[in-house]
C-alpha cells in the first residue's frame, strides 16, 4: 500500500469518527428533547439510520460512544434503551449531602429549589403531558392517595410520594428537570424520614396530603397550567410548615 492510500484511509476514519460524533450528539438532542424518554426503547437500527440518514457502521460506533458514556443501555434480547433515571441522575457525593444533612438552614434552601422546580414541572406537565404521560400520572396518583393499609410505613408512603412526583417531572417533557429532582431527592427523602411523625402520621396529614395531590393532579388533567403551578406551590408549602413545626409532646 502506498503512504497516499494510507494517508487517504486515515482520513476516511478520522471523517467516519467525527460522522459518529454528530450522529450522538443528535441522539443526545432527542433525549434531551423529550423525543426518546428516560427508559425508553431507541428506534430500530434500521429506523434511525434512515432518520438520520447514515450507515448503519456509523450509526453503530455513534451508539458505542453513547453506550460507553452510560446515556444508554443494551439489553439482550430486547434492544436498546435510554439510561434509566437511576443512571441519569446527577448525584452528590455523601461527604457533601452528609454536611447539607447536619446545616439546618440547608433546608430552608432545598424548600426553596423544590418549589420552583415543582411549579414549573407541574406547569410545563399540564402543558406537554401525552395521552401515555397521563396515563402514568394517574396511576402514581391512585397509589399516592390510596388509604394506608395496617403496617404500612411511612418510608413506602414516601417513595409513593417521589413516584407521583417523578411522573408531573416527565410528563413535562424536560429532562433537566428530572435531573434536578434526583439530584435532590436523596437529600429530600432524609428530611421527610427523619420528620415522618410530622409530616406523615400527624393527625389529618395524610387527608391533608390527598387534598393537595388531588388539586395538581385535577390541574394537570384539565390542561389549567397556572392552576397546576399554584397548587404544586401550595403543597411544597404545606409541607414546608409541617417540617419546621415542632414536634407535640
Amino acid at each position: 500500500m502506498s503512504s497516499t492510500d494510507t494517508h487517504s484511509g486515515g482520513q476516511h476514519a478520522t471523517a467516519e469518527v467525527v460522522i459518529a460524533e454528530v450522529v450522538a450528539r443528535q441522539i443526545e438532542a432527542m433525549i434531551l428533547d423529550g423525543r426518546l424518554g428516560a427508559g425508553e426503547r431507541l428506534p430500530a437500527e434500521r429506523t434511525l439510520c434512515r432518520s438520520l440518514k447514515v450507515s448503519r457502521n456509523t450509526l453503530r460506533e455513534a451508539l458505542k460512544d453513547l453506550r460507553g458514556r452510560g446515556v444508554i443501555q443494551t439489553r439482550r434480547g430486547s434492544g436498546t434503551f435510554v439510561a434509566g433515571l437511576q443512571m441519569l441522575q446527577v448525584q452528590p457525593s455523601t461527604a457533601l449531602q452528609n454536611l447539607l444533612q447536619n446545616h439546618p438552614q440547608t433546608l430552608a434552601g432545598l424548600i426553596e429549589v423544590r418549589r420552583l422546580l415543582e411549579g414549573e414541572a407541574a406547569y410545563q406537565a399540564a402543558r406537554r403531558a401525552g395521552d401515555e404521560d397521563l396515563q402514568a400520572l394517574q396511576r402514581a396518583y391512585r397509589e399516592v392517595v390510596a388509604p394506608p393499609s395496617p403496617g404500612d410505613s411511612s418510608a413506602a408512603r414516601a417513595q409513593r410520594d417521589i413516584r407521583f412526583h417523578r411522573a408531573i417531572y416527565s410528563a413535562a417533557h424536560n429532562p433537566i428537570l428530572l435531573l434536578a429532582l434526583n439530584a435532590i431527592r436523596d437529600l429530600m427523602m432524609s428530611f421527610i424520614f427523619d420528620t415522618t411523625d410530622r409530616l406523615y402520621t400527624r393527625p389529618g396529614a395524610w387527608r391533608q396530603l390527598r387534598t393537595q395531590h388531588r388539586r395538581i393532579y385535577r390541574a394537570i388533567e384539565k390542561r389549567d397550567a397556572p392552576a397546576a403551578r399554584r397548587a404544586a406551590g401550595a403543597h411544597i408549602d404545606a409541607v414546608a410548615e409541617a417540617l419546621n413545626r415542632r414536634p407535640e409532646h
